[in-house]
């Protein structure tokens, strides 16, 4: 049987986040978008699995204001059987809670790639629907070497450096807005929302380290943006990033990729993760493309769902 736990009970059975966006933190930053935020366990606390997730209506979902959520666990060689009672348990628990459905979006593999797979094979075997899986993207930083692979990509970082654009971390609040403001007017130009304000990025630096950067021309104009966040000790999250209609011909983010990928190396990170480029499963060719060509892999990020009969 599954109970939902207190927070203090829930963090003493799981002392790590495997990632960002299901920890305490989080989680209480964005509690007021749900009814009620559950954190289910094993009663009898002998359990090594847990779920963080959020109640509207009759609906509950991980994440509920998030790219993704999922599940804690005590260590990664957490064996089939056990996740698969968890799993039942959690079925047992949505049905007798009257819930009409639940959804689960797992994160890409470079978080807990072991226990992804033996979650993913556990959630189809034991009722779980999958939906068409987004294509999503990371870079590892131990095999860029300071070139990207794609001659075009070289290429266009080249035209970037001879049109005299830089790249700055920004400090300055007024200058981190307009950051934020030519990243959400690129995002309109290509049918994109964004789905945070600038004051819900403000709220996130109180838990982690938010970087802004902006990519600048010959006149200090700024020609591109980029948010990263720095809340994982080996995963750099790239929330956004876009460029101005000027600087799509200057190649500022051909530039601005490249230098990102050097600055988060020398500070001793293992990946970039720079996310999805499908909306609810459909490609965006030329963003799928562009990551490609700036040395990004691509993988699977899968959400599943289940409704009692």
């Amino acid at each position: 049987m599954l109970i939902n736990a207190s927070n203090n009970i829930y963090k003493k059975n799981f002392n790590f986040d495997p990632h960002p966006f299901i920890s305490d933190g989080f989680i209480e930053l964005n509690k007021n978008k749900v009814n009620e935020v559950v954190r289910l366990v094993e009663e009898n606390g002998s359990g090594k699995m847990g779920l963080v997730g959020g109640i509207t209506g009759n609906t509950f979902k991980s994440p509920f204001s998030a790219p993704f959520g999922g599940f804690h666990f005590r260590h990664n060689e957490i064996d089939v059987g056990e996740i698969e009672s968890f799993l039942n348990l959690f079925k047992s628990y949505s049905a007798e809670k009257g819930l009409e459905k639940v959804e689960i979006t797992l994160p890409p593999d470079i978080y807990h790639q072991s226990f992804n797979a033996k979650v993913i094979n556990s959630l189809i075997r034991t009722g779980f629907l999958m939906s068409v899986p987004e294509i999503t993207h990371w870079v590892d930083l131990e095999h860029f070497n300071g070139v990207f692979t794609s001659g075009s990509a070289r290429t266009k970082f080249n035209q970037a450096v001879k049109n005299g654009l830089s790249l700055h971390e920004i400090f300055d609040s007024d200058l981190k807005l307009s950051a934020y403001e030519l990243i959400s007017q690129n995002r309109a130009r290509f049918g994109r929302p964004i789905y945070m304000t600038f004051d819900n990025l403000m709220d996130v630096t109180k838990l982690w380290p938010v970087d802004f950067f902006r990519v600048t021309d010959k006149t200090d104009d700024m020609v591109a943006a980029a948010i990263l966040y720095r809340g994982h000790p080996k995963i750099v999250q790239a929330i956004f990033w876009g460029d101005s209609e000027a600087g799509r011909g200057l190649r500022a983010m051909d530039l601005c990729l490249h230098h990102l990928w050097q600055h988060y190396k020398s500070l001793g990170y293992g990946f970039v993760d720079i996310s999805t480029s499908t909306e609810s499963g459909i490609p965006n060719e030329g963003l799928l493309k562009f990551k490609e060509t700036h040395d990004a892999y691509s993988s699977l990020r899968f959400t599943f769902s289940w409704s009692p009969e």
